[in-house]
């Protein structure tokens, strides 16, 4: 009887052993699937995630799809097997991430959408930046700049909202201009995120417009990299006005240098860890704070954080990039 009452004493104190590591905020696992860690921000967010995660008393399992949706699924299905209490996807591709979410909602393990908002599941918090307000402060900043003139739009996919919102946001400010007669939009076209889209189009432009434009307004940085290959072609790099967004290291060269005139930044440091504390919340049943949106994505709202991007030219570029602690002095002038 007594050995019986020990056993049963001893099995009663590592239950309390187990719960109490985990109520004193160890050993939660939280997953993150990154999209591509060759890209700089993906790189930072890494460092700035986990920094912020183990800070919590978390721990980060990190998963790299290399743009590929089908291994991020795969990958999404091994980071659950790992039994992680949260999942944090920076998606793919929003349409097939979608099954990553239905599996964790089977599993009853709690998921972050991170700057793609995953569509049509049953998402539980989203967090990115307020795209479509950086996509007005651009052009805000752009037809203060150049009032007049031949402008041409490009965005990035269709099928990404991301895309959708800054458009959306240009838009808002060139197309009421363009009905006063001060803007002519020679160019408006979705085309994808990367730089060979950005070299083809602007190619395209050139080529069958015979127009040189006024201004290039490039969704994101990825495009505007492919937009300057092609301008330099024709010796128009640094003449002809270039955005984009994402603050990505080559870009913050070149805002130095002068071949493209800003870039739209979204702290990935801010919203790394926004994320890294948001998954912990949920992780230790706390109250999730910073909530400040509701965003349909087809299926349910999703609680949503927006952070607010801020544009970022030659004039502030050392101020919020360098002392920001983004990239050094050296990585963005070549000097210490």
């Amino acid at each position: 009887m007594r050995r019986q009452s020990f056993n049963s004493l001893l099995f009663l104190l590592s239950i309390l052993l187990i719960s109490s590591c985990k109520s004193g905020n160890s050993n939660f696992k939280v997953g993150f699937l990154i999209r591509n860690q060759t890209l700089d921000r993906c790189k930072q967010e890494k460092i700035f995630f986990t920094e912020k995660t183990t800070q919590m008393g978390g721990e980060v399992l990190f998963y790299d799809a290399n743009d590929d949706d089908q291994k991020q699924i795969e990958q999404g299905h091994e980071a659950m097997a790992q039994g992680i209490d949260v999942l944090v996807i920076f998606p793919v591709n929003l349409a097939t991430a979608a099954a990553i979410i239905r599996e964790a909602n089977d599993r009853h393990i709690k998921t972050i959408a991170y700057e793609s908002l995953i569509q049509n599941c049953k998402l539980d918090y989203f967090i990115s930046a307020d795209n479509g307000k950086g996509g007005t402060l651009m052009a805000d900043y752009m037809t203060k700049l150049v009032p007049q003139g031949n402008y041409v739009l490009l965005g990035g996919d269709k099928a990404d909202r991301n895309a959708v919102l800054i458009k959306t946001g240009q838009e808002k400010v060139i197309f009421p201009l363009v009905n006063e007669g001060k803007i002519k939009v020679i160019y408006n076209i979705y085309a994808d995120w990367t730089a060979e889209e950005g070299y083809e189009e602007t190619k395209r432009v050139l080529n069958l417009s015979g127009i040189v434009p006024d201004v290039i307004m490039s969704s994101n940085d990825g495009l505007a990299t492919g937009v300057i290959q092609a301008l330099k072609e024709y010796n128009l790099a640094g003449k002809v006005p270039v955005t984009g967004l994402d603050a990505e290291l080559s870009a913050c060269k070149r805002v130095a240098e002068g071949t493209q005139i800003i870039t739209v930044f979204k702290s990935f440091k801010k919203q790394a860890y926004s994320a890294a504390e948001m998954a912990m919340q949920i992780a230790t049943h706390k109250k999730i704070e910073n909530i400040n949106n509701e965003i349909f994505n087809g299926l349910v709202k999703v609680p949503t954080y927006l952070i607010d991007p801020v544009i970022v030219d030659k004039n502030n570029l050392r101020d919020v990039i360098v002392k920001g602690g983004v990239y050094s002095e050296k990585d963005v002038f070549g000097t210490n």
